[in-house]
């Protein structure tokens, strides 16, 4: 009895045999002890120092040292990021009042040129009916609006 396999079967276990010989890849680490005593594990050589890179089955993951060194690294790390983060937003923050304020002060230049223009404003009463604004109120007015723009505008 002659069984026959897919041909997916057989070029399944070729590149599994492929793929297996090539060789992981391997990333070079350095370790070196700093000016505080503390034992470091970098991917980069020691700062100002061309080291020759430590095998990684060297490091041995139970020195404490080695542990609380990358501890320290990620903790460093996790305070950066944080901190950078709270920059971004503030920085966000900051530039959406600075647009807010622009958008006001363009739109008090807008009502301000309005009011000086003469044109007939009116505005709506208690009732509801539409009133046009005397001189003294325009006046009013366009004072409160140039003060306005004093403080917010630069």
């Amino acid at each position: 009895m002659h069984i026959r396999l897919p041909l997916a079967v057989p070029l399944a276990f070729i590149a599994f045999f492929v793929l297996s010989s090539f060789p992981t890849a391997q990333a070079e680490v350095y370790k070196w002890k700093d000016a505080q005593g503390r034992t470091i594990i970098s991917d980069t050589p020691q700062p100002g120092k061309k080291g020759a890179a430590v095998p990684s089955a060297t490091i041995d993951p139970s020195d404490s040292s080695s542990v609380k060194a990358l501890d320290d690294q990620d903790m460093e790390f996790k305070k950066r990021q944080e901190e950078r983060e709270a920059a971004e937003k503030k920085q966000n923050e900051e530039a959406a009042a600075a647009a807010k304020k622009a958008e006001n002060c363009d739109r008090s230049r807008r009502n301000l040129e309005m009011l000086e223009s003469g044109a007939r404003i009116s505005q709506q009463n208690e009732k509801g009916e539409r009133e046009f604004i005397n001189d003294q109120q325009r006046q009013n007015e366009i004072d409160r609006i140039r003060r306005n723009m004093q403080e917010n505008c630069s």
